[in-house]
C-alpha cells in the first residue's frame, strides 16, 4: 500500500511539471544579433562594398576653398584658380600642394608634374615663419627645363603665401640641397610675389597663335593676310633682356626695320606690338622678319618670317 501511494505521487508530480511548462517559452532569451546595416543610433547605413578600395573619409576633414597656380598648356604664363579640397585644418597647406601636384581640372591649364612620376610631398612644416616643403626622391627624376623649374618654384611659393608664408624652402627628403630639379638653385628660400601679378584663369587671353617658334608666338597677322596701309604685328616674345629686331622687305629692298622691347624678358614671355607703314612696296608680296641678335657674334637667332599680301588701291 505504501509503495502504491509513492508511485501515485511521482506520477502526479510529473503531470504537474508537464502541464506548467510552455514549450514555446524559454527561461533565458538568446541575445539579439545587431543588424550590420544599422549603427548604434539605429540609422540605416549601406554595408561596405568589398570591392571599394577608397579610403574611409575622415570625420575631421572639411571642404576648403584654396587658390592654386598652374601654367597654360603652352607653358606661356601662370594663372590662378580657386579650387575646393577636402582636408583637416592642420593639414590644409599640405593638402593644397597635393591638389596642385595632381594637376588642374580646367581644360586650359596643365600640371607641371606628371602623375606617373610618383612624386610625394612628404610634409609641410613651419620653421621660424618659413614654410619647409619636403619632396620625395622621385622629384629629381622630373625634367622641366630652366623655364619650367622657374614656374615650379613660383607656383609653390604662391600657394604657400595664402597660408601666411612669404618664403618657402624646398627640401629633398627633409634636406636642403643645391638644386631640386637640376637647374634652379634651391639652397635659399623662395620669396612669393604679389598675387595680383597673376591673372585668374577666367581672364586668360583666348586668342590662338597663327605662327610660332621657340622665341616668337604670333597672334596676327596670319601668313598671307591682305594688308593695305599698315601692318600690325602682335604676339609674344621670349628673348634675352626682352629685346629683338624686325625687318620688313618686299623681296628686293628692306623697307623698314627696328628694335622692339617686349613686356618681359626670357625665360618669361612678353607681349609686343609692331606697327609697320606700307609704302613703296614694289610688288604685291611683303615679308616681316623677326629675330633675336646674338650677343656673342651678332648673328640672327630664332628667325621667324611672316609673309603678307599687299593690296594696292
Amino acid at each position: 500500500m505504501k509503495k502504491m501511494f509513492t508511485a501515485l505521487m511521482v506520477v502526479l508530480l510529473a503531470l504537474t511539471l508537464f502541464v506548467g511548462c510552455d514549450p514555446n517559452d524559454s527561461a533565458i532569451e538568446p541575445p539579439k544579433k545587431e543588424n550590420p546595416s544599422q549603427n548604434p543610433d539605429n540609422e540605416v547605413v549601406d554595408p561596405p562594398d568589398e570591392d571599394d578600395l577608397s579610403p574611409t573619409p575622415d570625420k575631421n576633414e572639411q571642404k576648403y576653398e584654396v587658390v592654386l597656380y598652374f601654367p597654360d598648356s603652352d607653358l606661356l604664363a601662370t594663372y590662378r584658380i580657386k579650387t575646393e579640397i577636402l582636408a583637416q585644418e592642420d593639414e590644409l597647406a599640405k593638402a593644397a600642394l597635393e591638389a596642385w601636384l595632381a594637376g588642374p581640372e580646367h581644360k586650359e591649364l596643365t600640371g607641371l608634374i606628371n602623375s606617373d612620376a610618383n612624386v610625394v610631398i612628404e610634409y609641410v612644416e613651419d620653421v621660424a615663419g618659413i614654410a619647409h616643403v619636403s619632396f620625395s626622391q622621385e622629384i629629381q627624376d622630373v625634367s622641366l627645363g630652366s623655364g619650367g623649374e622657374l614656374m615650379f618654384a613660383e607656383q609653390i611659393a604662391m600657394i604657400m603665401q595664402q597660408f601666411g608664408y612669404e618664403q618657402t624652402q624646398l627640401l629633398l627628403e627633409g634636406e636642403v640641397v643645391d638644386t631640386l630639379l637640376g637647374h634652379l638653385y634651391t639652397k635659399e628660400p623662395l620669396t612669393a610675389k604679389d598675387p595680383d601679378s597673376y591673372l585668374w584663369v577666367e581672364e586668360k587671353d583666348t586668342r590662338e597663335f597663327v605662327l610660332q617658334n621657340v622665341a616668337f608666338r604670333i597672334y596676327e597677322p596670319a601668313p598671307g593676310t591682305e594688308v593695305k596701309d599698315k601692318i600690325v604685328v602682335r604676339g609674344l616674345a621670349r628673348v634675352f633682356e626682352a629685346a629683338f629686331q624686325y625687318e620688313f622687305e618686299d623681296g628686293h629692298n628692306i623697307l623698314d626695320k627696328g628694335c622692339v622691347m617686349a613686356a618681359k624678358g626670357a625665360p618669361e614671355w612678353g607681349e609686343f606690338e609692331i606697327v609697320i607703314e606700307v609704302d613703296d612696296v614694289a610688288g604685291n608680296i611683303g615679308t616681316i622678319i623677326l629675330y633675336e641678335e646674338s650677343a656673342k657674334d651678332g648673328s640672327r637667332l630664332h628667325e621667324l618670317q611672316i609673309p603678307v599680301t599687299i593690296v594696292k588701291e
